[in-house]
């Protein structure tokens, strides 16, 4: 552990002898294992009859209804590995890390229609996690980082986050669009102290002239977050880092700077600011401030030139095609869905991006459901993975949903077409019966170690 560090926690935070040795002894410590159940795909009361079934002891983490912590009896398969991940029925997720989708929703369920800005969202699981808080909201998921936009895709779809957009900005552009979103989550690049649980690496570099650097970019990101909420919307901050300097003090600054037109929200009735310790609450550490925008900043914007979009609306004759080929095939009624296309990909969400269209540059556009080459329509897996259809299905065993999830053909008397794998009642994903084969359609992007 780097000194310089040690010494900068206990001059800051006045810890004793004692504390200091009980801060350094957590940090020496594995976290428990905890998980995230997608309430978009299960519900809490099933997923623990399947953890059950699994020998799984799920222990609450009294940080959401749905967080917990997880042990299992047998370790031989890697928790991102079990069928029940890659299916998407839980997310792989620190109990601190999940805090900020947390206080900015009070854990409570908000059906109504925001505009909520993820400004730095990859890979994705606080993302998903705002999902199943907000279902009638639209989500604008923003990674600076191309290369990260990957595995951001893998978990959308993974989680069934269609009511998601994905965009592809420094995350201080979001200051020339005007006041036009009801939330931003602003969980900001920071110098990865939080991540010294995993390894030494994080506080190999740790010095206070880095932490200055990312300081002030820090701010720069706060600031477009103020400046792009609307008047009585909530911006919450978050961190993994325990200095002040990429925490409180932020926070003191942007509200010295505009002070005038926000107020700070308590996240509990004793704690203006949520900190989360290694040796107090047996978590990673973590930081988290809630702002709310009392006043408009009335100031005058950069005018943005109107994006050309990759994607494309698709025509009313086509989409009544498509619609009619899913309830016609598989009994499944997407009158209330809108539906995009990239090349020669088409893409569902239950939102309309019209607001935004000429606004913002999308890198995705809900959940990609099929593929369309040579006049062949393919529906891809994840079409099958959140509807339950009334039309060819297919019950499925955990061995077989295993084999298939390997690309590994298996024998079918079915007839040939197209089938929703329903595994232990839950839908599971599309596959294709060929010539007495049954076939996964698995993309070779969605990789299982």
């Amino acid at each position: 552990m780097k000194q310089d560090f040690l010494n900068y926690i206990q001059e800051t935070f006045d810890f004793s002898k004692k504390e200091m040795s009980d801060f350094e002894w957590a940090l020496s410590k594995p976290l428990g294992k905890s998980i995230r159940i997608n309430t978009n795909k299960i519900s809490v009361g099933d997923f623990k009859k399947i953890a059950t079934e699994n020998a799984w002891t799920l222990t609450e983490s009294g940080l959401g209804k749905n967080m917990f912590y997880i042990d299992r009896e047998d370790t031989s398969v890697a928790l991102w590995n079990m069928l029940e991940h890659i299916n998407g029925y839980f997310y792989i997720q620190e109990v601190a890390a999940s805090s900020s989708p947390y206080y900015i929703s009070g854990d409570i369920v908000d059906t109504d229609p925001y505009l909520i800005l993820d400004m730095s969202a990859s890979p994705g699981g606080k993302t998903t996690q705002l999902a199943e808080y907000y279902p009638n909201s639209l989500i604008v998921a923003n990674e600076i980082d191309k290369a990260r936009l990957k595995w951001l895709f893998i978990n959308l779809n993974r989680m069934w986050a269609e009511n998601v957009v994905c965009t592809n900005y420094d995350g201080r552009f979001f200051k020339q669009t005007g006041e036009i979103f009801d939330k931003v989550l602003l969980d900001a690049p920071c110098s990865w102290e939080g991540t010294s649980f995993k390894t030494d690496d994080a506080l190999k570099y740790w010095n206070l002239k880095n932490i200055k650097r990312i300081a002030k970019l820090q701010f720069g990101l706060l600031e477009a977050a103020v400046k792009s909420t609307k008047v009585w919307g909530e911006i919450v901050y978050s961190t993994c880092t325990l200095n002040t300097l990429e925490n409180e003090q932020i926070i003191e600054k942007i509200m010295k700077k505009y002070g005038d037109i926000l107020e700070i929200i308590p996240v509990s009735k004793k704690n203006d600011f949520q900190r989360n310790w290694p040796h107090k609450n047996n978590t990673g550490w973590f930081f988290v401030a809630k702002i709310l925008k009392i006043a408009s900043l009335e100031e005058d914007l950069k005018i943005i030139s109107k994006v050309q979009q990759w994607f494309e609306k698709i025509a009313s004759k086509d989409i009544k095609n498509i619609k009619s080929y899913l309830l016609d095939r598989f009994e499944f009624d997407g009158s209330i869905y809108n539906f995009y296309t990239y090349r020669d990909e088409v893409y569902i969400t239950s939102k309309t991006l019209d607001s935004l269209w000429e606004r913002l540059f999308f890198k995705k556009t809900g959940i990609k459901i099929w593929t369309l080459k040579w006049s062949e329509f393919t529906p891809w897996f994840y079409l099958g993975t959140l509807f339950p259809f009334s039309a060819w299905t297919i019950d499925i065993s955990g061995s077989e949903l295993d084999s298939l999830f390997k690309w590994e053909s298996l024998e079918s008397e079915l007839s040939d077409g197209y089938y929703q794998a329903i595994y232990k009642n839950h839908p599971a994903g599309m596959c294709k019966v060929k010539n007495g084969k049954f076939e996964s359609l698995v993309e070779n992007s969605f990789i299982r170690g």
